[in-house]
């Protein structure tokens, strides 16, 4: 919130910041979009997302489904992070996990996700919430490819990333 209150003192509007996470930081993303939301603020122009985290109860399937395919992430490791975290809060707090939020008047939003991480399903149950709640929404799933595939260097990732190119110019 200091970060998006300290450019809105500098003089851009919310309508000029694009937000962006990944994983964790799309988590963060969301909350404070949320948070924006509650305090009666306006929101960021759109919302970018590669492989956010947005459920700490860890319900969706892809947690067990997929945790044998993805390299990045394990759901021990989503469990340790998670209970430093959280520290004993409840865990469906939107301020936690951003999928159980009302995302009604959230901004347009670009999720890309990997078919081989345990956080697919978040990625495809916040795709289906936003639509739910009215909110233009693009979710890519890309084929064979893991957690934040679009750091690592490769064609893929450039793809991925011209996407986003694209997503903004139409957003913007």
């Amino acid at each position: 919130m200091k970060a998006w209150d300290h450019l809105m003192y500098q003089g851009y509007g919310a309508r000029d910041v694009v937000v962006a996470g990944d994983s964790a930081g799309g988590n963060l993303a969301l909350g404070r979009t949320h948070l924006l939301k509650q305090a009666g603020r306006r929101l960021p122009r759109s919302l970018i997302l590669f492989s956010p985290w947005t459920d700490m109860t860890a319900s969706g399937k892809s947690y067990q489904e997929r945790e044998d395919m993805d390299p990045v992430l394990t759901l021990n490791y989503i469990y340790a992070v998670r209970d430093a975290y959280a520290r004993g809060r409840d865990l469906s707090d939107p301020c936690l996990s951003p999928l159980f939020a009302d995302l009604s008047g959230f901004p347009p939003t670009l999720i890309q996700a990997g078919t081989n991480e345990i956080l697919l399903s978040d990625a495809i149950r916040l795709r289906d919430r936003l639509i739910q709640a009215a909110v233009p929404c693009r979710l890519e799933v890309w084929t064979d490819l893991w957690h934040v595939f679009q750091m690592f260097p490769m064609k893929k990732a450039g793809e991925a990333m011209e996407s986003v190119g694209r997503f903004l110019l139409e957003t913007l």
